[in-house]
């Protein structure tokens, strides 16, 4: 973690007493603010934080805040940040506290723990037969991916003279019809209240690449999304240009801009780091 952390607000979680290491860590301030938590139980140490979270149904304008609501009222989510040998120690010793008051790790639906965790709790079991791997941590992870985040702004890109922001009616449908075409399975709707969008335009107007900016908390950090260009037009900065111009308009909000993304694009990950986003943690996760 070297974002400038001091820009960043600590976390206070209700009932929980956290630490000033993990309180202000990036992730945990920007996680907490975008998914509104509530947290049942928190394990931490020098070298990890690991808190279980219930899921509950949040109102965020016309759209759930917390978009997976289980019926299940034990239903939760399990997030790591730290080392993966840490997050590992606190997963063994979640499991025993849950035990002991007649539930387990296997209730969480979802959990994005640091990447090589599970790794590191197979190994752990082959030097102790006795130790049992907790479910869901003894299966493999359904993906991999990087969280970034930036809190100093980008140097100028080529291109971002055709970069505009898409506003009203006419600029949503324009967002929409790119991001179809270049990033037709992005997690960003272009329908999300408070989110904004710019878009690339080519000599005849169309718009070639886009990129839309998750703002659910009024003042806390963005989260870029659904970043995508026109097959045809790649490899001509499109992308570096429009996510340039989000990026300063995030940060002329707020203190941080972040954003996720597949372990597997090191394209992306290159053009991000151009940018001077930093990676914070990696991720590996189940649903």
């Amino acid at each position: 973690m070297s974002l400038d952390a001091a820009l960043l607000e600590r976390v206070a979680l209700p009932g929980v007493a956290l630490p000033a290491r993990w309180a202000g860590h990036p992730v945990v301030v920007a996680e907490n603010a975008r998914h509104g938590w509530d947290v049942t139980h928190a394990w931490s140490d020098d070298d990890a934080l690991l808190v279980r979270l219930r899921w509950r149904e949040r109102a965020d304008g016309d759209r759930p805040f917390a978009v997976e609501v289980a019926d299940d009222a034990e239903s939760a989510s399990l997030l790591s940040v730290g080392t993966p040998g840490g997050a590992a120690r606190l997963l063994l010793r979640a499991a025993a506290d849950l035990a002991a008051e007649g539930t387990s790790l296997a209730s969480a639906t979802r959990s994005s723990v640091p990447r090589g965790t599970r790794a590191t709790l197979a190994a752990m079991a082959v030097a102790d037969p006795g130790l049992v791997v907790p479910p869901p941590f003894d299966a493999p992870t359904d993906g991999a991916w990087d969280w970034m985040g930036t809190t100093s702004h980008p140097p100028a890109q080529p291109g971002e003279e055709r970069v505009e922001e898409l506003v009203g009616d006419a600029g949503r449908a324009e967002a929409q019809a790119a991001r179809e075409r270049g990033n037709p399975h992005g997690e960003l709707p272009v329908d999300e209240p408070r989110s904004r969008w710019w878009g690339w335009r080519d000599d005849e107007g169309v718009v070639r690449g886009v990129v839309g900016a998750s703002r659910r908390v009024p003042g806390k950090p963005w989260v870029l999304g659904s970043v995508g260009t026109d097959p045809g037009w790649r490899g001509r900065g499109i992308a570096a240009a429009t996510a340039a111009v989000a990026t300063r308009a995030g940060l002329a909000e707020v203190p941080m801009v972040t954003l996720g993304l597949y372990a597997v694009n090191h394209t992306a990950r290159r053009l991000y780091a151009r940018l001077g986003y930093e990676l914070t943690q990696e991720f590996e996760s189940h649903r």
